[in-house]
């Protein structure tokens, strides 16, 4: 609707029906000199292709759209490179994520809730998503594989994709596991259940910090504040902010240096990928740094 809209007042609100080659190479060219990103342009030129085609198979539009002239709504070959073109994807080194959970306040509860939140980020690269929804009973451990993870489930999570998978901690040290653990004790200690929220939110009352006030049920954390607490995080720890994406970027970049096919393999399915070419292309090429670094040292 909202491509469907910038479509009509760039032209006029002339009448959508019938569409010509003309109408659909003058609306291209306007588009085109509006200063906008050819990502926008892109994803505005498909939705009308897809809006149109619709048209095609309704008895009362039909006979006013040419389906074969559809394809004209598109960018040139190069254009529609450039607009998919995937922007450059910056990402901590794990010794700088682990160095600021280490050095993070843990006083007051909101403190001890943040440390464990970005603990659990590092130990697990979760999606925003999963870090809001995740509950107490989400935490688990193999005693075959000695070690804990999160059972990351559409029935209680927000998944992308509904796909449930076993999100294994890194081996980053018992430190940051007894943050996460240690965090997840205090809550059960607190009366929190399986069904509870991991990350509460938690309210500020006159200099107070209510985690669990006796007569009200926990709520989830926000998205944004999640996003707040990484960024002022980082910010004070004089490091630049990056996504809270950017975690997965991290593990699977170190993944691929440090360990064989099979533990890549390993984190691969630990991050939820479906396959190991996704973590690869999409997560572990080596940042450009790293190529340099390679280049230089080695023997010539």
């Amino acid at each position: 609707m909202e491509h469907i809209r910038y479509y009509e007042c760039l032209n006029d609100f002339e009448p959508l029906l019938p569409l010509t080659v003309e109408k659909i190479h003058n609306y291209v060219g306007k588009i085109c000199n509006q200063g906008l990103s050819l990502s926008y342009i892109d994803q505005n030129l498909k939705a009308l292709r897809d809006f149109y085609e619709w048209a095609t198979h309704q008895k009362a539009y039909a006979s006013s759209v040419d389906y074969n002239i559809l394809p004209y709504f598109s960018l040139t070959n190069n254009q529609r490179k450039m607009a998919r073109a995937p922007e450059y994807k910056e990402s901590y080194e794990i010794d700088d994520i682990l160095g600021v959970i280490r050095q993070m306040p843990a006083q007051t509860e909101i403190q001890q809730r943040n440390r464990a939140l970005i603990a659990l980020q590092a130990l697990c690269g979760m999606r925003i998503a999963e870090l809001a929804s995740i509950s107490l009973g989400n935490l688990k451990y193999n005693p075959t594989a000695k070690n804990w993870f999160v059972f990351v489930t559409p029935r209680n999570m927000r998944v992308k994709f509904a796909k449930t998978r076993y999100a294994y901690f890194m081996p980053w040290g018992s430190d940051i596991t007894n943050i996460v653990l240690r965090w997840a004790e205090k809550l059960r200690e607190l009366g929190f259940k399986d069904e509870s929220p991991l990350f509460p939110g938690i309210d500020n009352q006159f200099g107070k910090n209510l985690l669990l006030a006796p007569e009200t049920k926990p709520n989830s954390i926000q998205d944004q504040t999640i996003r707040d607490i990484f960024k002022n995080t980082f910010k004070a720890a004089g490091l630049p902010v990056y996504r809270i994406h950017s975690f997965r970027h991290t593990i699977a970049r170190w993944a691929e240096l440090n360990g064989n096919p099979e533990f890549f393999n390993a984190v691969s399915q630990s991050l939820g990928h479906s396959s190991v070419q996704t973590t690869f292309y999409c997560y572990g090429t080596l940042p450009h740094s790293k190529i340099g670094q390679i280049l230089a040292t080695h023997p010539s």
